[in-house]
């Protein structure tokens, strides 16, 4: 294979877990030899489960091996993971003729292509040992683990031996950039512990250092500073750039009159209506039994920027087609604008006799209608994508394929390519099918198969699971979530029992690749506004969500029971994770959904304990958590009301003795509380909104408002904004001395001066709002005729009053000056 013929494209990466992956292009087949890789700046150097040459023979070959000139042509090549024992070996190394004196050493070569070394930044390596390792690069020691400092000879035996999950486990280090332009090689020489040692293993990766981070310049839902990690409280935590409003509660009357909304709120869709991000339908399950399906109408006020809901009805999912519904946990929203409910439950029974067990489907709703969709047949549950324990589904934008999984019994991932776009009553149905076992929870190998599972007869559809198990559907130990990247199109799903997500991408219709662990199995340091926290990711990975930004919000309904969101630049080596909820006591999050504008997100909250405690939402009203409830959050300046913003303009701001002056308020955000104060008028205070005043003394006076809603208070002071005079047709203290013209003026105002001298010049030019816009200070009288320019033509606004304020020594006095067209 020709060097420089291809970019690798892997980001494969796990710390502290065991991930996987082999090189991935489409410009060569499995059968080439990828030792010889050419790259770019920000590509994964070498992944995990890469093509190594490696020499197994026990035979001593001193320190030559490791330099770039050497020749490796004679030496055998494999995939790692290189070892034997464990069972998880792609490649198996010899020991040798005597188990009990099994070979100390073995050496390792990857060779690969830089294009250009000076724009890769530092490098991480992660390095799965069992036991000892020395790494070097282009011939140059970069790391050593686990074995003794000093030379280290073929006979050097690893220093402890390593056992447990750490035998699988990636360690992190991180090296300073050594490479060189065209050909750079990776050697690495691996030791045993002890001659008798059972098992041994190899593998290794390396990518350039992540130093972007998500980018926060602009207001964005996904924009916050973690909460501080803790056990679940009597009260919901979320972060303090965020509101949540209350919406919909477990014991409220359905507004159709219907009858009173069930408990256990689960998955909650948004549906948006021609597109909006104010007018809707959110759909929400209920995880009972039997189960339900509500449908709200909902809108947003732009006014009070509260959410507001219209009418409130469930979904009819009791009669003779459909006969119930069971446990209706998680769901999705489809491109054409209806939900899908899922059935997690698989109860037996045909009460019907139309061949189809009652429960166990998924069941496609018309929010428009609040019923179950029509195709043709009358009402039906959505037979063809087979009975399970199903949890979630999520429907590719072009309406072709969904992608879901079961919570219990296979516990698989399926994918379902319909006939018809936009039509789920009639497809093709797939199981995933890992190419290797996991290990620990975490792949062995980065590609899979989808097999096709048959789903034609009632018979096959209600037995699916059973025939994707015999067919080698791997079991995932409860696949709670399904969701596509907006990014990069790859399809992430929980897997409950293994606390991860995983990702891949689809090849197409049989084909994997890029299987890898995207997230959890470990902790992660959270920077909270109380400093920096170490947060193990806990159990429970449920929902999953992404933003446009390609944030990854995960609902986890075990450990703390939190909302995390992790970064779209994450990696497990680099990791980038957030901690943006803590649900109250007794509770789990559940659903999440956005608008399209992704400035509001809904979720529920399911079976919070009674005793939890009052908190206010985003309409300033005690709410408490107490039984299920569905809410809607968004950024603070997005929700709810806001802290007024205090202004406020005169009708007048130079006026004579004994004048009266109205005030008008022009504050923003729904004052609903004014206090005035004004300085040398009467009344001196007022709680009007727009109060009238009247000035009786001659002077200069400054005037306060503030105003005050549900959100808090705001104050503003305008200083010596109110000039009152004794005579304003005659600037009587300088009179005889001072003129003013042209007036009115198009352009440029002149201040005549007469005979005075010795004295300090200072002029000033207001606006009516009392804004000083241009000002001349610090010149002094000559006692000749003086003229000082005033430029009026950058004035913005013209057919408008200003106020030329001239101060000569102790002598003030102040004209009114009219800008014309």
């Amino acid at each position: 294979m020709k060097k420089n013929s291809f970019l690798m494209l892997c980001m494969l990466f796990a710390f502290g877990l065991n991930l996987y992956a082999t090189n991935v292009n489409s410009s060569f087949t499995e059968e080439e030899n990828c030792n010889e890789t050419a790259l770019t700046a920000n590509s994964s150097l070498i992944s995990a489960g890469s093509v190594w040459s490696y020499n197994d023979t026990g035979v001593d070959l001193g320190t030559a091996w490791k330099d770039v000139s050497y020749d490796d042509s004679s030496w055998a090549s494999g995939n790692a993971i290189f070892g034997y024992g464990d069972g998880v070996e792609s490649t198996t190394l010899d020991f040798g003729p005597d188990s009990n004196n099994k070979y100390p050493t073995y050496y390792f070569r990857h060779e690969f292509q830089i294009v250009d070394a000076s724009v890769i930044g530092n490098l991480i390596l992660g390095i799965m040992h069992d036991d000892g390792v020395v790494v070097y690069l282009n011939g140059t020691e970069v790391s050593r683990l686990n074995l003794p400092s000093g030379a280290i000879t073929y006979n050097t035996y690893a220093s402890s031996t390593i056992g447990g999950n750490d035998e699988t486990s990636f360690n992190l280090v991180n090296i300073a950039n050594s490479l060189q332009n065209g050909t750079n090689v990776l050697a690495v020489e691996l030791h045993q512990a002890t001659a008798s040692s059972s098992d041994l293993g190899f593998d290794l990766l390396m990518e350039e250092e992540n130093t972007s981070t998500f980018d926060c310049t602009n207001p964005h839902v996904g924009c916050f500073t973690s909460i501080v990690p803790t056990a679940q409280q009597n009260h919901m935590i979320i972060p303090q750039e965020h509101r949540f409003q209350l919406i919909f509660k477990q014991g409220d009357q359905y507004m159709d009159g219907s009858g009173t909304v069930p408990g256990n709120n689960d998955f909650t869709g948004y549906v948006p209506i021609n597109g909006s991000s104010e007018l809707g339908y959110v759909s929400v399950n209920h995880e009972n039994n039997p189960g339900g399906v509500s449908i709200l109408d909902v809108n947003f006020n732009d006014q009070t920027l509260l959410w507001e809901v219209t009418n409130t009805q469930p979904v009819d999912l009791y009669n003779n087609a459909l006969v119930t519904t069971i446990r209706n946990c998680s769901g999705g929203v489809t491109p054409w604008g209806t939900v899908v409910t899922a059935e997690e439950s698989t109860n037996g029974g045909d009460a019907n006799s139309d061949g189809y067990e009652d429960v166990g489907w998924l069941v496609e709703i018309d929010p428009v209608t609040a019923e179950v969709m029509d195709y043709g047949n009358g009402q039906e549950k959505l037979w063809a994508m087979g009975r399970m324990n199903h949890e979630n589904v999520v429907v590719s934008d072009d309406a072709t394929t969904a992608y879901y999984g079961e919570d219990g019994g296979t516990d698989c991932v399926y994918k379902y390519v319909m006939d018809t776009p936009g039509n789920l009553s009639a497809g093709t149905l797939y199981v995933l099918v890992l190419d290797t076992p996991l290990a620990n929870n975490d792949p062995t190998s980065s590609t899979a198969q989808w097999v096709e599972v048959p789903n034609t007869t009632p018979a096959e559809r209600n037995n699916v699971r059973n025939a994707a198990a015999a067919l080698g559907g791997t079991n995932f130990n409860g696949v709670e979530d399904c969701e596509i990247s907006p990014l990069d199109g790859k399809v992430y799903f929980t897997a409950k029992g293994k606390n991860r997500t995983y990702r891949f991408t689809d090849n197409g219709t049989t084909a994997v690749s890029n299987f890898e662990t995207f997230v959890g199995g470990m902790s992660y340091s959270i920077n909270s506004t109380q400093g920096t926290y170490s947060e193990p990711w806990g159990n429970g990975n449920d929902n999953l969500t992404f933003d446009e930004k390609g944030n990854l919000w995960v609902l986890q309904d075990g450990g703390n029971n939190y909302i995390w969101v992790v970064r779209p630049n994450h990696t497990q080596s680099q990791p980038q994770v957030e901690l943006f909820a803590s649900m109250p006591a007794g509770s789990e999050p559940t659903g999440l959904t956005f608008t399209p504008d992704y400035k509001y997100g809904f979720f529920s909250i399911q079976h919070p304990s009674g005793a939890n405690s009052p908190q206010q939402d985003a309409t300033f009203n005690d709410i408490t958590f107490d039984a299920s409830a569905t809410v809607v959050f968004a950024l603070k300046e997005n929700l709810g009301a806001q802290i007024p913003l205090s202004d406020f303009v005169a009708d007048e701001v130079l006026v004579e003795e004994g004048d009266m002056v109205t005030f008008t308020d022009l504050t923003n955000n729904n004052p609903t509380a004014w206090e005035w104060t004004f300085e040398g008028g009467t009344p001196a205070t007022s709680t009007d909104e727009n109060p009238v005043v009247t000035y009786a003394t001659e002077g200069v006076y400054s005037v306060t408002l503030k105003t005050t809603n549900m959100a808090g208070d705001n104050e503003v002071i305008k200083t010596d904004y109110i000039v009152v005079e004794d005579d304003l047709s005659v600037e009587s203290s300088l009179k005889d001395i001072v003129s003013i013209y042209p007036n009115p003026t198009q352009g440029n105002v002149f201040v005549g001066i007469n005979d005075i001298s010795g004295q300090e010049i200072n002029i000033q030019v207001f606006d009516l709002l009392g804004r000083k816009i241009s000002e001349v200070n610090g010149m002094q009288t000559t006692g000749n005729q003086q003229e000082i320019k005033l430029d009026f033509s950058t004035f913005a606004t013209s057919n408008q009053l200003y106020i030329i304020e001239v101060k000569i020594g102790a002598k003030t006095a102040r004209y009114k000056v009219l800008k014309s067209n």
